[in-house]
């Protein structure tokens, strides 16, 4: 399906400034593990579907291990984004001006380079949930069956992404209840689409059903800010306009107004709002309902972009845009230098900024402990999260070297404990993080505090001081204790 030139010069543009900065800073925490996760493959698990850990292990191998490289599916993913934002100007009956306009608002939201840059679930959910809602747009507006297959394909792939879409679909599926689009009910075309989603999703969640929903622990941590990106309910609302923009957010609000004047479509607007009391109630994340912004950035261009053509006013709009891209670029991509004073504004409001700072510093300080360690054979590392058992994974498999010098990682967070349990003979292990006290001492008979896990640029993040400790002694099997050691959040 063709779209106008600038739009797809505006994908282009955003695709080449995401690769461009795709180097900078180093691995977030979650691409560390979602590298290590898609070497075990499953069906499931416990946080999240497979599919983005297989693309994360695949095409870190493909790359060769360079992080630019690596970052390029998200930067095409972004791009992608702004594409099916002119895609959904479009079926709402945008001119070729006004699908520009909204991919352009589009690629300079906060919210969509700032995902583009990170190989995480949300770069991919917001590209398949802006899909799942274009194409839902045009399937009610032609009934085709083929529309609605579409619709189902497009949903159950975002599925194994995140299963936020399910929530997305039944917000949805509310406010077309609550409009005339309700007759489209009456066709089997919906139907068909949910039978076709509940097929593409069920292995995941056929997966979490036999391991007793261990995704509802992990949803309550999010909840009770157990989560670097948790944010209070109070703020949700506050922080969309933080990630559309506050410039964009007028043309943000004039959509939903837009969608909610026009009878066939005040359904969109009624399933934001339905979903934006969910994210709040439920303790979402903020950046939860990401995937309407495009849809409603497409229909605000339209009445927007008139009111400026009518007063001659586009060129000086387009100009104060261009003005105010430049302080949500460096808040949203990793321009500043790491501990500057925009760089502490900037990770202030996205905390995932500094995530991805000290990862090399901290596995030098686990290769120099380990390097002393005279019963290195029989070691393991024993990490506290994910993202510094997937620092060692990630070194062990990129060199000979380490493979020899660092110790297995194992950790008891998320899907780290479903990956099996230390060696019987494993009695030494170097222990990173914060961890209680009660948990170490019921595992290990002594343990010896070692050099602290230290960030350069004397940046705050959650890994900054943790401690560094080899214990040893095992206080009974790892067998016994390592149920106690599991935890999920």
């Amino acid at each position: 399906m063709r779209v106008p030139r600038g739009s797809f010069i505006s994908a282009v543009v955003l695709g080449l400034v995401l690769v461009a900065v795709g180097g900078r800073y180093g691995y977030h925490r979650d691409e560390l593990y979602f590298i290590e996760a898609g070497h075990h493959l499953a069906w499931g698990q416990p946080d999240q579907p497979v599919l983005v850990p297989l693309l994360a292990s695949v095409w870190h191998s493909l790359v060769g291990g360079h992080l630019w490289a690596f970052r390029l599916l998200p930067a095409v993913a972004a791009a992608l984004t702004t594409l099916v934002a002119s895609l959904t100007c479009r079926e709402l009956g945008g001119a070729r001006r006004h699908q520009v306009a909204a991919a352009v608002l589009t690629a300079v939201t906060s919210i969509v380079p700032g995902t583009g840059h990170l190989f995480s679930t949300t770069t991919f959910d917001l590209l398949g949930t802006a899909t799942t809602i274009w194409l839902l747009i045009r399937a009610l507006r032609d009934r085709r069956l083929t529309s609605w297959l579409l619709v189902g394909l497009a949903a159950g792939i975002t599925s194994e992404v995140k299963v936020l879409i399910a929530s997305v679909l039944a917000s949805c599926a509310v406010g077309i209840l609550l409009t005339g689009q309700r007759r489209a009910l009456l066709a089997p075309g919906p139907w068909v689409a949910a039978v076709l989603t509940a097929l593409l999703a069920a292995p995941f969640l056929l997966w979490q059903a036999s391991h007793g929903w261990p995704m509802r622990e992990v949803a309550a941590s999010v909840a009770a800010g157990g989560s670097t990106s948790s944010a209070d309910r109070a703020t949700v609302i506050p922080l969309t306009f933080l990630m559309v923009g506050p410039f964009l957010s007028i043309v943000f609000v004039v959509g939903l107004v837009h969608l909610w004047r026009r009878p066939d479509l005040r359904w969109l607007t009624i399933a934001y709002a339905v979903f934006l009391v969910f994210v709040v109630v439920s303790g979402g994340k903020a950046y939860y309902p990401a995937g309407f912004f495009p849809a409603a950035l497409a229909a605000g261009a339209i009445p927007t972009l008139d009111w400026l053509d009518a007063r001659h006013r586009t060129r000086l709009a387009a100009g104060l845009l261009t003005v105010l891209s430049i302080p949500t670029a460096l808040f949203s991509l990793p321009l500043a230098p790491p501990g500057s004073a925009v760089f502490e504004v900037a990770t202030a409001v996205n905390p995932d900024g500094a995530e991805t700072v000290g990862w090399p510093a901290y596995v030098d300080t686990i290769r120099e402990v380990s390097r002393a360690l005279p019963d290195r054979d029989v070691a393991i590392v024993l990490a506290r999260n994910y993202g510094e058992a997937g620092a060692i994974s990630l070194a062990r498999r990129e060199s000979t070297a380490d493979r020899e010098l660092l110790p297995p990682a194992y950790s008891g967070h998320n899907g780290y404990a479903e990956w099996g349990t230390p060696p019987p003979e494993a009695t030494t292990a170097v222990v990173i993080g914060f961890w209680p006290d009660d948990e170490l001492a019921a595992t290990f008979s002594n343990c010896t505090v070692e050099p602290h896990l230290e960030a350069p640029d004397d940046v705050d993040n959650d890994e900054d001081g943790a401690p560094v400790q080899v214990c040893r002694g095992l206080a009974r099997p790892w067998s016994e204790s390592w149920p106690a050691l599991r935890r999920l959040g």
